[in-house]
């Protein structure tokens, strides 16, 4: 290959990484605005999504669907309303990854932080855990990233 045309391919293919082609941007935050009481196992539903790349989070149901596969990080903050306390799960197609515990005192506020791998279609999401339902809005955030394609 002569030196133009190697020239051509890397600024080619410099551009399509840049433009997310070879690593595209996967991830989201959504945050709860108004106060919720959930029923047992309900999903938390945040409301207002602050970022959504690829698509995946839907805020109707409250959960990521994977968009592909890959090695995703999820986070989550809590806070009950009150002296409550609220107990809520991380769950990958319905199964436990996680608890995020907050006490029951004024604006105690608990987070999270897990990686998980994904395959495409896969879901996760927050939902109430044994105990506690009434959660503070505004204080509750959501938040997966895709952090590699490769596993």
């Amino acid at each position: 290959m002569d030196r133009k045309a190697l020239i051509w391919t890397f600024l080619f293919l410099a551009n399509f990484i840049h433009l997310g082609h070879l690593n595209p941007a996967v991830g989201f935050s959504a945050l709860l605005t108004h106060n919720m009481y959930l029923g047992n196992k309900q999903a938390v539903k945040y409301d207002k999504v602050i970022t959504n790349y690829g698509n995946g989070y839907d805020k109707w149901s409250g959960h990521f669907k994977a968009p592909m596969k890959g090695l995703y990080v999820f986070s989550c903050s809590v806070m009950a309303i009150n002296k409550n306390y609220i107990n809520i799960a991380l769950v990958k197609n319905g199964q436990w990854v996680a608890t995020i515990y907050s006490n029951p005192s004024y604006f105690d506020q608990a987070s999270g932080t897990v990686v998980v791998a994904l395959k495409k279609g896969d879901r996760v999401w927050a939902r109430q855990a044994d105990g506690g339902r009434h959660v503070f809005g505004n204080y509750n955030l959501f938040t997966g990233y895709l952090i590699s394609k490769q596993i």
